[in-house]
């Protein structure tokens, strides 16, 4: 299993988010020094969320992200507001090495677009018991089981690479895990693609309890900046 560092990304610089809200900026922090500071401690992957594109502010951080995928040598995923075939494109042609691009839960209006490309993996916001995030901030009530065929049928449109299962009520929060997250987690498992998880990491026995649902890679933010768990640590028992 994969520990993976997050950055997420406004105007440049690194902020902290909870709940897909900025919840603080750090004014001084240097993307690249700090995907090379992950990839000197171990590091296997980076992921990359530009904030400033899923929140439609009109900022981008395209060019800050192309400079931290050819500063390391280690794979970069990236996430954020991707939403047409160009982008990914784009970002694969810098060298990224997965790309999550969410669609509209249940529904294969936009799936097509992304079909035939390569590392496409399927970003999930998950808001509790049969509650997802739409694209927009829009809740959707959707059955858990309607929501695992409908990743088998955008798997079968478009040839995943993978599934990240984002808690967004537990995102930046340190709150920990969730007894119906670890459950839809276990159902997903049975598609068969490769598994990451993000929101609320707080501890090794949160990483723990990850590992034994199979999940392949865990992505980790305020946890590991916070010193609350650290990456030289996790690495040595996953």
């Amino acid at each position: 299993m994969k520990i993976i560092p997050s950055i997420d990304l406004m105007g440049s610089k690194r902020v902290e988010v909870v709940s897909h809200t900025v919840d603080k900026a750090l004014e001084d922090s240097d993307p690249v020094k700090i995907a090379a500071y992950w990839e000197k401690a171990g590091a296997q992957m980076i992921h990359l969320v530009d904030i400033d594109a899923a929140l439609n502010t009109g900022r981008s951080n395209t060019g800050i992200i192309k400079k931290v995928i050819c500063s390391v040598s280690i794979p970069v995923q990236v996430a954020g507001g991707i939403r047409s075939r160009r982008q990914v494109e784009d970002f694969l042609s810098y060298g990224a090495s997965r790309i999550v691009v969410r669609l509209k839960p249940c529904s294969m209006d936009a799936a097509d677009d992304f079909s035939g490309l390569e590392k496409i993996v399927l970003g999930i916001d998950y808001l509790g018991r049969n509650m997802f995030r739409g694209i927009g901030k829009e809740s959707l009530t959707i059955r858990e089981e309607e929501a695992v065929s409908w990743v088998l049928k955008v798997d079968d449109a478009t040839g995943l690479k993978g599934i990240l299962l984002t808690d967004v009520g537990r995102e930046g929060s340190l709150a920990g895990l969730r007894s119906e997250t670890l459950s839809f987690l276990s159902m997903l498992r049975e598609t068969g693609l490769e598994l990451m998880y993000a929101g609320g990491v707080s501890s090794l026995e949160d990483i723990l309890t990850l590992k034994k649902t199979g999940v392949e890679g865990v992505v980790v933010g305020k946890a590991l900046y916070n010193g609350l768990i650290s990456l030289e640590e996790l690495r040595r028992i996953v």
